[in-house]
């Protein structure tokens, strides 16, 4: 008797896997979802719709007619049972990357800062665009002599580059030589390198772009 209210306990606790982050785009206004609740309307990347999200965010203090860039910390049931399916994911602000009033522009950045460090977070990859919680490849651009330091995942990197206004080229690529693991990024990542062509920075976010398909996203790190 005893070991089945035990058991009953045990499957009652809520169990959550690893955490795991994610880039959230806030809009500036709420709406209504029911029930005289009012809901986030989000999406992860600028270029999408806007969507209702009905769950909360831990720690996230959203005033209104503020469109906001947020960094959340998401844990997910790890049981796959009844009473944890019945269990909502659980979000939890990491970081605010940008907070800007509608209709203002003066936080967009139109150069790359010098020395600025940028983590890869999102790469487009021949299986789909891969999105990374833990840092793993980076960039750092030294604007004075135009030249990048980084690294691949696998290696470390060198180029130069060339910047005017929206548009960015990537040459002399250059990276050490350590044998990489058979899923490594590093072809998609230097593929991505080749074909650049344009990019935009808002505040803490950087896109590159081919022409106007999105091949990659990065962070800065502070």
């Amino acid at each position: 008797m005893r070991f089945l209210q035990f058991l009953f306990l045990l499957i009652s606790i809520p169990v959550f896997a690893e955490n795991y982050f994610k880039v959230i785009y806030v809009a500036d206004h709420k709406v209504d979802c029911g029930n005289s609740k009012k809901c986030f309307l989000t999406r992860d990347s600028p270029t999408e719709q806007w969507e209702t999200f009905e769950s909360s965010i831990e720690g996230f203090n959203f005033v209104e007619g503020y469109e906001y860039c947020i960094l959340v910390e998401i844990q997910s049931p790890l049981l796959s049972n009844s009473i944890a399916d019945s269990i909502h994911p659980k979000y939890i602000l990491n970081d605010i990357k940008s907070k800007i009033k509608t209709g203002n522009t003066s936080r967009i950045i139109k150069n790359i800062p010098d020395s600025s460090k940028w983590i890869l977070y999102k790469l487009k990859t021949k299986d789909g665009t891969k999105t990374f919680s833990i840092p793993k490849a980076y960039l750092q651009f030294h604007t004075k002599n135009n030249t990048i330091n980084g690294n691949t995942e696998c290696n470390d990197l060198n180029a130069t580059f060339k910047l005017d206004s929206s548009q960015l080229k990537f040459e002399d690529i250059s990276t050490t030589k350590m044998a990489c693991k058979k899923h490594s990024i590093e072809p998609a990542f230097l593929k991505m390198m080749n074909e650049a062509t344009n990019y935009k920075v808002a505040s803490n976010l950087l896109y590159i772009y081919k022409s106007k398909y999105l091949l990659a996203m990065f962070t800065r790190k502070k």
